[in-house]
């Protein structure tokens, strides 16, 4: 009996829970950064068809009916940051993400894109 091996029950059972604890995070978490790597997408095509002439209305515009397109309400074209340097126009995008988790536990994920005109052409 003394080589005996395997889980104990007590030990599938701390398994088990840990694995739908991180199987709930996953849940929460995983929707987020796939909206985010939209959002980036969405930024760096914006730069990539900017033009030096383009106003920023114009850009905003394009990135307002961009996220329209892909459903994304979290992020509207206000946030979009603009500047305009000798290294072109650059686009910046920050923001934040509250997922609550369980009570008074919630999760905060800050999320930021930025893209550079010029590197578009």
């Amino acid at each position: 009996m003394a080589n005996q091996r395997g889980f104990s029950f007590v030990s599938m059972i701390l398994w088990l829970v840990t694995a739908i604890f991180v199987g709930i995070l996953a849940l929460r978490i995983v929707p987020s950064y796939i909206e985010y790597f939209s959002l980036k997408k969405i930024v760096t095509d914006v730069a990539a068809t900017a033009t030096e002439g383009a106003s920023d209305a114009d850009i905003r515009g394009t990135f307002g009916k961009r996220l329209d397109v892909n459903n994304i309400t979290r992020v509207t074209p206000r946030d979009l940051l603009i500047e305009r340097g000798a290294q072109g126009t650059v686009l910046k995008l920050a923001y934040s993400v509250r997922q609550p988790l369980a009570g008074q536990a919630s999760l905060c994920l800050d999320f930021e894109a930025t893209a550079n005109a010029k590197a578009g052409r």
